[in-house]
C-alpha cells in the first residue's frame, strides 16, 4: 500500500511509518520543515514538505495513494490552533475514500 501520514515525524509517527516500511508499504511522511528534522527518518520513509493551508507542493503526492493518516497536531508554539477552512477544502478535493 501506498500511506501518507501527516505528522509523522512526531512520537507516534515516526514509529508508525518504520512499522509501515517494514511491511513493504510505501511510505511518504508530509512535515512542515522536513530539512529541520532529527534523528532522520527511517530508512524508506519519503520525506515531503507539507503547508497544511494550501494543497501545493503536496496535492498530487495523494495521487494513487491508498490511505492518509492524520497525526498532525497543534503547531508548536501556538501558531495553528484550528484546522483552517483551507485545509478541509484541500483534502475534501483529494480523490482518496475517506470513513464519514
Amino acid at each position: 500500500m501506498r500511506v501518507i501520514i501527516t505528522g509523522g515525524t512526531g512520537l507516534i509517527g515516526r514509529p508508525l511509518a518504520a512499522s509501515l516500511v517494514a511491511d513493504g508499504h510505501d511510505v511518504i511522511v508530509l512535515s512542515r520543515n522536513p530539512i529541520e528534522v532529527t534523528p532522520p527518518m527511517p530508512d524508506g520513509v519519503s520525506l515531503h514538505r507539507w503547508d497544511a493551508k494550501t494543497s501545493e507542493g503536496w496535492g498530487e503526492l495523494v495521487n494513487n495513494t491508498d490511505a492518509i493518516i492524520n497525526l498532525a497536531g497543534a503547531s508548536i508554539g501556538g501558531e495553528l490552533t484550528s484546522l483552517p477552512g483551507s485545509t478541509v477544502g484541500a483534502i475534501l478535493s483529494m480523490p482518496v475514500s475517506m470513513f464519514r
